[in-house]
């Protein structure tokens, strides 16, 4: 039976392609489908149909479809990640983590889709609660033992609350960036996340 979909119509004719041409055509695939529609109607198939690659190639690369945006993720956190680490060993928190939230606010205006698919429909998607906690669960990791140390009096459950809300906070401002968010706006929002971090933390600094 003739496949009538637009994209199916439109694609490529397909051809051979080395393996990292391969994987980087689904990748890109599914990024513009990303882009354009809700998560839930970026399926295997629909990636598909916009490479010029048959659907079974699909399953050479990726195991389902949480597997291409976990891998969309992680090519855009490598400097997040480093900045991260910077913060987590960082002598000085305060500048550390500023420097970790400008860092984190980039990627955000510049990924802004993806990261949106991923928070905004992980509830419903189940596939994808996994991909959002390995976002978020390195950052409260790092927030709950700066907390710790700061205020050593607070109970363990205590600074996980505080961690986690934190960064539901930061989560939420960040992903209403735009990509064409100015630098100067995107300064104003990481002093005013920053400045609410740390007046919450080392409110006597």
């Amino acid at each position: 039976m003739a496949t009538t979909t637009t994209d199916a119509a439109e694609r490529a004719p397909r051809r051979r392609r080395a393996p990292q041409d391969a994987r980087r055509e689904i990748l890109d695939a599914a990024a513009s489908l990303i882009a354009e529609r809700p998560v839930r109607e970026v399926t295997v198939l629909a990636i598909m149909q916009r490479t010029t690659l048959s659907r079974k190639s699909f399953y050479v690369y990726f195991h389902d479809r949480s597997a291409v945006i976990s891998a969309l993720i992680g090519e855009l956190r490598a400097d997040t990640d480093a900045a991260l680490a910077t913060w987590r060993e960082a002598s000085d928190p305060v500048a550390a983590g500023r420097v970790a939230l400008r860092s984190a606010a980039a990627t955000y205006r510049e990924h802004g889709p993806v990261l949106r698919a991923v928070f905004w429909s992980s509830a419903e998607e189940q596939d994808l609660a996994a991909v959002r906690h390995g976002l978020i669960a390195p950052i409260v990791e790092i927030a709950e033992r700066t907390i710790a140390h700061a205020i050593p009096a607070m109970a363990p459950q205590g600074a996980r609350a505080m961690a986690e809300a934190l960064v539901t906070m930061n989560v939420h401002c960040l992903l209403g960036l735009a990509t064409d968010t100015s630098g100067t706006d995107l300064d104003a929002l990481v002093d005013t996340i920053s400045t609410i971090w740390e007046r919450t933390i080392f409110p006597h600094s």
